[in-house]
């Protein structure tokens, strides 16, 4: 889970049953506090409600003024679509607010909780308030009467969680909410003892759909979700919050102290973590007062279920080695129970109409890191995915029930390690992408599963390690343990060896580290991609129609042929980080932390392992396995699953190999790697430099005679892409100075040797030489100038 998706609240202990709603008789029609309250359906709590099911309007008791509380929104009932967002579920933005009262009116004021004076001196922390500003979000005018109350129509039919802006983001249109079409939902208006709720059916309009609208909602001009507004106490004192360390694996939030001294950070930072105690304090182990209990959603089906529970429980042994006797704790939601609800912390089984992440959000309360509520959201088809991958894998095993048997294991085997995955993240858990080349040591990693060529076939039990790592029984230990063991523990990590690289160092091309790589394997990545193309080999040559499922039309067969064909793709990501690769740790011990490039050696053979993943051998397809790849058949089409192409219906094999080479040339080319390639060789010039890099590039590529047959057109293509490749990082923002200079120098040279072969060439091949150099001087003029127009897109890989 990305850090950004948690949101800040607060959840209660679990309390009484809420109130039932009474509907009262009505025959007033005057707006006094009095007759609406004899008029109107009541719930009692936290907040008291009464609404009035004769003009639909929702009544407030202002009776906690100047009491700051928490305001939630989340959605119970969600748009259904992996690129809106906006699922079942989510978890929006949380708000500490209160209610003000300022003659006639109430306001609902959000408090800036980020600027702070941490002192006790009431004038230091007064002059902090009174520097920055504070939000009014509402204002409703009280009624005449002698109890005080507003209506909050206004407030609840409202795009507080931000629809809008999201629908907007994700280019769907202008889309709007209509007040008139959007209602409260009075079977939904809850208050309990610590919380209350109410939730309203909102629509949205737009001159058009958009795209992905239209796609889920029966009219895409018209789309209604179901949201709820969450008024929750703020946590009874006694939570002691614990400082952020950066080796401590967890995810943190922050404030800036004016009350600090001036030797000391203004930014101070503290753990996500639930409140857990022990019934005897100390350090010998103890049974808890309250456990941490999560609940499963009862909609998931079985087998899907028991290992969903199985992966949960792996917690239950870090915690118990912790000192934590039964502090965690997995059951079935109750029945009747509400998974919005901020009492239970929920793994939730969430549809959509394509399959996409699942992810842990938090509640937490924004004074201090504490997590009342944790929310996993479990996407229902990437076990699809997972399944899907295991046929391909096993398409040519003889025995077809062992084949089904195997493919069934590891999706369940996925899911018992997705579920501890997203729970660890509700725990306070950040991710570890460094674990899997530290003897998997973290569930808190992207696994690739792990399969292997055994015997001239492809296994795949043991896809996954199974249980909690010994890098999460550290980071258990860490935060909810003693405080005054932290020093301890944080020296063990180090003697131990514990990697430990998170989110910003590990995604996209400007993160370097070379043991921090998503869905990749082992602890030498470089070798574990020879090893995986071996298995990618097999996979390809011998594919074949056992791979579809029962009666499923062969036309199905291609888009189970795109993980086959591509299952190197996240393991090219990781060698890739040894060119131009750092290491460092963030361990602070000591005076010796420092961060080095990756050894000469090292990056030399990540490049040639990379630039081999260009060649023929790699990119072929046999001709028997490509016509079985038949076209979709009758009212089957392509999705976003499948390869496109420039052939029409029929699979395009030099489409699949342009895919395929321009993820490989997009990892060598990449502005931020070369850059750093660039910098190593200038401080050290043994290092690998970008003059290196090119001429291997070029030399497999460009410079070699080209091959006949079936082989010609692989050539060709991939030499398209290698200099489109050079050419996007020449005129790349981000390329630094000198790097565009070697970049140029080369470009101007391959020129020079490309008309040289034009020369040599037979007529068919001098035209591809004199367009791939006129290409190049085109673009250097006309930056804009592609030699392939429309580059085809490779289908999703993550998340699997």
């Amino acid at each position: 889970m990305n850090r950004r998706h948690l949101s800040l609240a607060i959840m209660l202990a679990i309390s009484p049953a809420a109130l039932s709603l009474t509907t009262l008789s009505s025959t007033a029609l005057a707006a006094t506090a009095e007759k609406v309250i004899k008029q109107s359906q009541v719930a009692e709590g936290f907040v008291n409600f009464y609404y009035d099911s004769t003009d639909g309007q929702l009544y407030l008791q202002a009776n906690k003024l100047n009491q700051p509380f928490l305001l939630l929104t989340s959605l119970p009932h969600g748009v259904g679509s992996n690129d809106i967002g906006l699922d079942r579920g989510q978890l929006g933005r949380t708000r500490m607010v209160q209610f003000e009262q300022h003659g006639p009116y109430i306001l609902l004021k959000q408090l800036n909780t980020y600027f702070r004076a941490s002192s006790d001196n009431v004038a230091e922390q007064q002059s902090v308030k009174q520097a920055f500003a504070e939000s009014i979000l509402w204002r409703g005018k009280l009624l005449p009467g002698k109890k005080a109350l507003v209506s909050i129509n206004d407030l609840v039919i409202n795009d507080l969680h931000g629809v809008s802006d999201v629908l907007a983001d994700t280019e769907q249109g202008a889309y709007t909410l209509d007040s008139q079409l959007s209602v409260i939902m009075p079977d939904n208006i809850k208050s309990f003892a610590q919380n209350a709720d109410v939730d309203v059916n909102l629509t949205f309009k737009a001159q058009q759909a958009g795209e992905q609208v239209a796609e889920v909602t029966p009219d895409g001009k018209f789309m209604s979700v179901r949201m709820r507004y969450s008024f929750i106490q703020l946590p009874e004192a006694g939570y002691q919050a614990r400082a952020y360390h950066p080796m401590s694996g967890y995810l943190s939030d922050e404030y800036a102290d004016y009350s600090v001294k001036v030797d000391e950070p203004l930014v101070q930072r503290y753990l996500l973590r639930h409140r857990l105690e022990k019934v005897t304090p100390g350090d010998a182990p103890s049974e808890v007062i309250k456990p941490i209990t999560y609940y499963l959603d009862p909609g998931v089906p079985e087998p899907i279920r028991t290992a969903l529970l199985e992966g949960a429980r792996w917690w239950e042994e870090a915690f118990n080695e912790a000192g934590f006797i039964n502090g965690f704790k997995v059951a079935m939601l109750p029945e009747g129970a509400d998974p919005q609800d901020v009492r239970y912390n929920m793994i939730q089984w969430v549809h959509r109409a394509t399959r996409g992440w699942s992810y842990g959000a938090a509640v937490t309360d924004p004074r201090t890191g504490e997590i009342i509520k944790g929310h996993v959201t479990l996407g229902s088809l990437r076990v699809k995915q997972d399944h899907l991958i295991a046929r391909g894998l096993t398409a040519d095993w003889p025995d077809r029930q062992a084949a089904a048997d195997a493919a069934m294991a590891l999706s369940l085997a996925r899911i018992r390690q997705l579920s501890a995955h997203e729970i660890g993240h509700t725990l306070g858990f950040d991710h570890n992408f460094a674990a899997s080349t530290n003897d998997n040591a973290s569930v808190m990693d992207y696994p690739h599963p792990y399969v292997r060529l055994e015997n001239n076939a492809i296994a795949i039990e043991n896809p996954y390690s199974e249980g909690i790592g010994e890098w999460d029984k550290y980071t258990v230990a860490f935060g909810y343990g003693a405080a005054d063991n932290q020093d301890k523990l944080l020296n063990q990590a180090l003697t131990k060896g514990y990697r430990y690289i998170g989110e910003a160092d590990s995604r996209g091309n400007g993160a370097s580290h070379i043991y921090a790589s998503l869905w990749d394997n082992g602890n030498d990545a470089i070798a574990e991609l020879s090893r995986l193309e071996a298995v990618r080999r097999h996979a390809i040559t011998q594919f074949n129609g056992e791979a579809l499922l029962k009666d499923e039309p062969k036309g199905e067969l291609a888009d189970v042929f795109v993980p086959m064909y591509l299952l190197t793709r996240y393991q090219i990501e990781a060698a890739a980080k040894w060119i131009g690769g750092t290491d460092y740790n963030y361990q602070q011990l000591g005076s010796g932390l420092r961060w080095f490039f990756a050894a000469p050696a090292k990056q030399h053979a990540a490049l040639d392992a990379l630039v081999a993943g260009l060649s023929p051998q790699s990119l072929a397809i046999p001709d028997n396995v490509l016509h079985a790849l038949v076209p979709k058949a009758g009212n089957y089409r392509k999705t976003r699953e499948s390869f496109n192409g420039n052939m029409g219906v029929v699979s395009d094999p030099l489409g699949m190999a342009e895919v395929m080479s321009r993820h490989i040339v997009a990892q060598l080319l990449s502005p931020e790697r070369l850059n750093r390639v660039n910098q190593a060789y200038m401080q050290d010039t043994e290092q690998l430099s970008v003059v290196d890099l090119l001429d291997k590039l070029i030399g497999a590529t460009l410079y070699q005679e080209l091959s006949r047959e079936t082989q010609l057109g692989i050539n060709m293509r991939v030499n398209a892409v290698v200099v489109e490749g050079m050419l996007a990082a020449y005129h790349h923002q981000d390329t630094a100075s000198e790097v565009k200079a070697q970049l140029f120098a080369k470009l101007g040279f391959t020129v020079k040797q490309l008309k040289r072969r034009s020369t040599r060439a037979s007529e068919y091949q001098a035209a591809h030489y004199d367009w791939l150099y006129q290409g190049i001087e085109k673009s250097l003029q006309t930056p804009e100038y592609k030699l392939i127009a429309k580059p085809l897109i490779m289908p999703p890989g993550s998340p699997i």
